[in-house]
């Protein structure tokens, strides 16, 4: 399974590196801040994609997922260069009419001041399909990032499957390029589901890592690692490493329709800074 353009939670210090070019004026943060939730609703759903991507989606219905609402929140770690960052995080993960699409609501803060808030819409939250991030100091909005094609179609399967090597070539680039979109290919290999509970006692189900490492001319541009849940049907974002940077997510709750299930989840397993 393919994860473009790994979800970046700190925002406060990585906005630049989660969206490609086009760092242009889009919208008022302000104006985002006043009503996140409908600003997600509004602008992060399967009819913002391009139809290239559109097409090759489960219908509403046909990818089920075992939850409305999901909250997950904890602390993302790590270094940018020889920078240590630190920050904690809150996302809310909204099913998406079943079709495996998820929209998400992720808030960044640093010593409980909200820093910045990154929008998202990801087929069951491990290929990233279009992001935004709002950094509340600004007054603009970056220009939104997003798949405008992939040369495969593999959003249709129930469950990812063990030792399977899933590679895809995305065409990206931001909302308002219609050419020169920049070409990434990213290829995630599986391990073996084990218990859950492995990550957490209190966790029930499977889970199954992905180790991707996303390409652009041959050369790796980011490795990275998830994990998905059986319980959930959706992936967590568990670290990404680059040339420059390293982060670790640890998960201190999660809530399924308003009922805690998972506390104190442990430290995020790593990979390796390339």
């Amino acid at each position: 399974m393919q994860i473009w353009r790994i979800r970046v939670l700190t925002a406060a210090s990585l906005a630049s590196v989660v969206l490609l070019s086009g760092c242009s004026p889009f919208v008022s943060v302000k104006d985002i801040a006043n009503d996140k939730p409908a600003y997600l609703a509004t602008n992060f759903d399967a009819d913002s994609l391009p139809t290239s991507v559109r097409e090759k989606l489960p219908a509403a219905g046909k990818h089920p997922l075992p939850f409305k609402i999901l909250t997950m929140s904890g602390t993302v770690s790590g270094h940018v260069g020889a920078v240590a960052v630190s920050n904690d995080f809150k996302d809310t993960l909204i099913n998406a009419k079943d079709t495996g699409l998820v929209q998400q609501l992720s808030e960044v803060s640093a010593n409980d001041v909200p820093h910045s808030a990154t929008f998202s819409l990801s087929y069951l939250n491990l290929f990233n399909l279009k992001t935004e991030t709002a950094v509340y100091s600004r007054t603009m909005a970056l220009v939104p990032a997003m798949v405008h094609d992939a040369d495969n179609n593999q959003f249709v399967f129930e469950a990812p499957k063990e030792d399977t090597t899933y590679v895809t070539t995305f065409e990206t680039g931001t909302t308002i390029q219609i050419t020169d979109f920049r070409t990434a290919v990213t290829s995630c290999h599986t391990g073996h589901f084990y218990p859950a509970s492995q990550i957490n006692a209190v966790l029930t189900g499977k889970a199954l890592d992905f180790d991707c490492e996303e390409t652009k001319d041959g050369i790796i541009q980011n490795k990275a690692r998830r994990t998905y849940l059986t319980e959930y049907g959706i992936g967590l974002t568990r670290s990404i490493a680059t040339s420059t940077l390293k982060f670790d997510w640890t998960y201190r709750e999660i809530e399924k329709d308003g009922e805690s299930s998972a506390r104190y989840v442990g430290k995020a397993i790593s990979n390796n800074a390339i």
